[in-house]
């Protein structure tokens, strides 16, 4: 046991390092570092193995009466943190990174030099290239094409006579929309997919498809030396006109960050897109108001949809309940006290559960397990879903416009019921099994 000056930092025991393995490293791993294992995910629904491991995180807390413990995760010594005033001065912090060994080596494997895996100068230099392309914290410059885009693929969703939506159907929602977004309007390139798909599924075991990397980047490459067509408006573009103009280093990587923006896009889309329609689909209420907004707000240009605070409130409530990335893992880049008490030594590893805290009853009172995007509006705790501050997402005002515009134009078409698996208002379930979702589409009488 040890304590800072004004702060408790406890050690566990054996026996529950060995708990936090159970609980927590060996899903992560079996249900992919990367991506999803499907069928992982779905033993761990059927089962409520996503209850298990909030309960274990809160016996953990009252066993020890501690906001911080040290543990091992999952061979490194790491500081487990619980405290909300902690979670923010960790985050805030330029004394560690987001880049531990497990990440790096997975993501590695085909995004190499991304900036969700550097640290240091070249950390600061990608950081900067991607707020610059991505227009971090503001409707980007090219919103009118990506509302476009996303209308046309709503409609096209919608339009094809098919009364039920599905997984692939997000899928292929997420792909056409990703690539537009970044190759421009019309512009979908499925061989990119397959090779992307090949590449991140071996990630998981942390392992390189060379052909496929080799292909994805050669393509990648073609475009940004202007050898394959594009569109103005488009990510693409953006980037191939800033490298040929600062003549970027290689330090920045132009390439990898694009590389990560294809993988990051499509994912945000397709499973951000199901899961809050289902969500909305579940709470009839949310859903006649949230259409409401939407109508109300007439026609829908890229200043109506970003005025849309109900419907992102929606968006921000699920990302809470089924947090996308629920491990936050710090690398202390040097020697330093967290929060001027908790020494901590270089390498030492830094452990957020967000999964844990954004159900965490106190921290979020009677919501914690509800869907309440009323709530969400009205000053509510600090959400991480984007992580936060130096370090938080840099495509995330993108992203969550993309989101918007797609639902947006989703719910303008039709109304929508849930068919399964099913979701119970007030007890919004830990996991939810998004690869077996089915949406009904009810047109407006």
């Amino acid at each position: 046991m040890g304590r800072a000056v004004g702060i408790e930092v406890r050690k566990v025991s054996l026996w529950d390092l060995l708990r936090l393995q159970w609980f927590v490293s060996l899903p992560g791993f079996f249900q992919g570092l990367v991506a999803p294992n499907r069928g992982f995910l779905s033993w761990r629904c059927r089962h409520g193995a996503g209850r298990s491991t909030v309960l274990f995180f809160r016996k953990l807390r009252e066993k020890y009466r501690c906001e911080h413990l040290w543990v091992w995760f999952p061979l490194r010594r790491t500081l487990l943190v619980f405290a909300p005033e902690t979670i923010e001065a960790v985050l805030s912090s330029d004394a560690n990174a987001a880049d531990p060994f497990l990440k790096k080596r997975a993501l590695s494997r085909f995004v190499p030099e991304a900036l969700v895996i550097s640290s240091g100068d070249e950390w600061r230099d990608r950081r900067r290239f991607n707020e610059a392309a991505l227009d971090t914290g503001k409707l980007h410059r090219h919103h009118d094409a990506f509302l476009e885009i996303a209308a046309a693929e709503a409609e096209r969703l919608t339009g094809e006579g098919r009364d039920e939506l599905r997984w692939p159907d997000f899928q292929t929602l997420g792909q056409r929309i990703s690539h537009q977004v970044i190759l421009g309007m019309h512009h979908v390139r499925p061989e990119l997919a397959a090779q992307l798909e090949r590449m991140v599924r071996l990630s998981n075991l942390t392992l390189r498809d060379r052909a496929s990397f080799a292909g994805f980047y050669e393509a990648i490459e073609r475009y940004l030396t202007r050898k394959e067509s594009m569109a103005t408006a488009c990510l693409m573009n953006d980037s191939a006109t800033a490298r040929e103009a600062a003549d970027a280093s290689k330090v920045t990587s132009v390439p990898t960050q694009i590389g990560f923006w294809f993988f990051v896009l499509k994912d945000a889309v397709e499973l951000h897109v199901a899961r809050t329609l289902a969500l909305i689909a579940a709470h009839s209420d949310v859903q006649a108001r949230v259409r409401e907004e939407i109508f109300r707000a007439g026609a829908l240009t890229a200043q109506a949809i970003d005025s849309l605070a109900y419907l992102e409130a929606c968006i921000a409530e699920q990302l809470r309940l089924w947090t996308p990335v629920p491990i936050l893992l710090r690398r202390a880049v040097t020697s330093f006290s967290l929060r001027g008490e908790i020494p901590l030594e270089a390498e030492a590893q830094i452990l957020i559960h967000t999964g844990f805290y954004h159900r965490d009853p106190g921290v979020f009172g009677a919501r914690a397990n509800g869907f309440s995007p009323d709530a969400a509006r009205d000053g509510a705790p600090n959400l991480y879903v984007f992580s936060a501050h130096r370090q938080s997402c840099a495509g995330r005002s993108l992203i969550t416009f993309v989101l918007k515009a797609t639902l947006a134009s989703l719910l303008r078409r039709a109304r929508f019921e849930l068919s399964g698996p099913a979701i119970e208002p007030g007890r919004i379930p830990y996991l939810y099994d998004h690869f077996e979702v089915r949406l009904r589409k009810v047109s407006d009488a």
